[in-house]
Order: structure tokens, then sequence, then C-alpha cells
């Protein structure tokens, strides 16, 4: 069976599917996988923009990074002790074979972050319930009107995870080298800049060439979930204090992957065949709205799209692991 070609996409047709099926993205085609940890039912998959996959054998009791042009590149963890749920966020601090590396796991609801020092001797995953302040609910939710404000969108870059990006401020996460050291850390980097103001928007995180990205979905309708929307890209500049946006014309080169939920990676465009200085974004479809891939290009402005089979929701396996 021929390798996967990358990027690819791995899609759950439904909410409760329990193995995905895989789409080859240039020949807009179904394909085949070889790769027993990816396919399996019994397992549960979080894709990471560093290329690798995370993987969770309940029957086995076995958790492990697993490369995906590789069967036999396996990195084992301790095994991560709770069933998350699949829209969790995964995010490496570096290449995972670089001691001190920090595998990072996200709930997509619960104000809750699972980590681990991958490498180290006796270590295991530890849980940590966050509090990074407070929103309002608008209508309130069983008598709510306030909630805990959750990570969403996150990314790692320079040895930081950064969170939440807006446009006045961003969270950022650290963590000491060592996993017998302080919990983790959660401060505020306030920006420089003035900005339009975008009523309806999704946002990603994405680090690029160790810089970090923030691409924004504008929405024209009321809706979130469909492909009108405008891209606006923009790169921190860390050389100003305080650091500030700036719309950035083009992605040197490289290519941007998402999906929901908060997924966003990079990739050589050239080498994988890709259009340079493009967005690709994942849409899942809906009653209105059939799932596609949506190609925007950055740097000259026009956009075009790719059918997809249905799917409720998809993994890239995109990156030079």
């Amino acid at each position: 069976m021929d390798p996967l070609p990358f990027p690819c996409l791995a899609l759950y047709e439904g909410a409760n599917t329990p193995k995905p099926t895989f789409f080859d993205i240039f020949e807009e085609a179904m394909i085949e996988c070889a790769i027993d940890s990816l396919t399996n039912n019994k397992k549960k998959l979080w894709s990471t923009p560093q290329g690798w996959i995370l993987v969770r054998d309940a029957a086995a009791a076995a958790t492990f990074l697993q490369n995906p042009r590789d069967s036999g590149d396996k990195i084992h963890l301790p095994h991560l002790p709770e069933d998350l749920p699949s829209k969790s966020t995964c995010v490496l601090s570096g290449k995972p074979t670089i001691p001190g590396c920090v595998a990072l796991l996200v709930e997509p609801f619960a104000t809750v972050i699972w980590y681990l020092h991958v490498g180290e001797e006796d270590g295991e995953w530890t849980r940590h319930e966050y509090d990074i302040g407070t929103q309002r609910l608008d209508p309130p939710i069983d008598g709510e009107d306030h909630e805990k404000v959750p990570i969403c969108s996150i990314a790692a870059c320079r040895g930081k995870f950064y969170f939440n990006g807006g446009l006045s401020d961003i969270g950022v996460l650290e963590f000491s080298p060592s996993a017998a050291a302080a919990s983790p850390v959660f401060s505020s980097l306030e920006l420089a800049g003035e900005f339009e103001v975008v009523y309806r928007a999704k946002v990603f995180l994405v680090e690029s060439g160790e810089d970090l990205y923030m691409v924004m979905l504008v929405y024209h309708s009321f809706r979130c979930d469909k492909t009108d929307y405008e891209t606006r890209v923009y790169r921190m500049d860390f050389s100003e204090q305080p650091p500030r946006w700036r719309a950035a014309g083009d992605l040197a080169g490289g290519a941007f992957l998402l999906s929901p939920w908060y997924f966003g990676a990079t990739c050589s465009a050239a080498e994988l065949g890709l259009h340079e200085d493009c967005v690709y974004a994942f849409v899942p479809g809906d009653d209105e709205v059939p799932t596609c891939l949506k190609m925007s290009s950055v740097k000259d402005g026009w956009d075009d799209f790719v059918d997809v089979p249905a799917a409720h929701r998809a993994l890239w396996m995109p990156t030079d692991s």
C-alpha cells in the first residue's frame, strides 16, 4: 500500500465515528492508510501542529506519539489516565525527540489542561485546572450569567505557549524544564496597536519559522460555520515593546492548515505541492453548506474550494515530523 500523501485529511463522518477515513486533497479522492494505529477504532487520535499524532489506546492502556509517515516510528509515553474529548487540542512545545519538550492537551469545554515532559524518566501526565478570568454569558445558561474563560486557540512559539490571541492582549503559558518543578505559569501580554472592530470571527494561532501568526476568519453572516468569511493574517512583532500584531502580506512561502477545533499548522508549500502563501481551512458541512476545503491566498487575494466527503470533524496530517 502506498504511503499517505501529505498533507491529507483524516475525516470523521459523525460526532461518534470511532475511526477516520482518509482524503487526498490533491487527487480529491478517498485513500487507504496502512498504519494500524491511525485506523484502529479502539484508539483515539489528536493531531499536533508539529506533525506527530498523539494516540491513546484504551484497550492496551498505551499512549504514544506516532509519526504518520512511518508506522514503526513511535515515541512511547506514560498512559494518559483519562479518556479526554476528541475535540481537545494537542500541541508540542518543540520536537519530541529533543529533551525538555512538553506535550500539552487542552480540554475544549472544561478549564483543564494535561501536560507531560516527554522523555523524562518516571514522568506522568499532570492534570491542571486553570483560572484565567471570567466572561459574560448572553443569554445566561442554567441561570448563570458568567463562566470561566477557556483556552481556545493556542500555539507553541519560542519555548512558550501563546493562547487566546486578541487585538489588545494575548495569553502566555510557560512550563519549567523539569516536571518536578513548579506548576505552569499563566500570564497576559499587553499588545500595542489599533484594529478595526470585528464582531464575528474565528481566531487561530499558528507558529511558522519561530514567528507567531494570528489567522482571523472574519464572517459576514451570523453563522460561523459557513464559507462566507474574509481571511486576515497578522504576524507578531516581538521587536517592539509592547509587541504588536502587524498585517501579513504573505506567509514567507509557506501554507497554513486550519481545522476546528482551533488546530493551526504550517508546512512548506513548495515541498508538498501546495499554493504558497495560502491558508487551507477545513469547513464542516451542514444542511446548508457542503463539507469543503477553502483555500485563501494571503498574497494575491483569491479564494478557491475543494469538495470533501461529508464529515463532522477532520484532522490534518501535515508536516515535517
